[in-house]
């Protein structure tokens, strides 16, 4: 299982950037995205939110109740949503963090 996921994130790494490419999707036609911004970030931030309150929920049910037949949340849960959430949050503020990032990274 490992190194199925292992071969399908080396070929999302290689191919698909070459496969974007050979279809004439590259950041002139990823631009086409950018309207989307909103009700893309809004979407995330209600599928994290959601993550987060099915995390929470499992954790409290399994701390109040010592027969607990499921298996707490993973510590890679917390990490994971964690990541996203900062993702989210960077999606958020993007307005606020592209030029400065532009600037100090040699850009218009």
């Amino acid at each position: 299982m490992a190194s199925v996921a292992a071969l399908f994130s080396a070929a999302a790494c290689c191919i698909l950037p070459l496969g974007l490419a050979a279809i004439g999707v590259g950041s002139a036609g990823l631009s086409s995205v950018v309207p989307f911004h909103w009700p893309l970030t809004i979407a995330a931030i209600v599928a994290v939110a959601a993550g987060w309150f099915l995390y929470l929920r499992k954790r409290q049910a399994c701390a109040r109740d010592a027969t607990c037949t499921t298996a707490p949340p993973a510590r890679s849960t917390f990490i994971l949503l964690s990541l996203a959430t900062v993702v989210v949050a960077i999606s958020v503020c993007w307005g606020l963090i592209e030029a400065p990032l532009m600037r100090a990274l040699g850009g218009a």
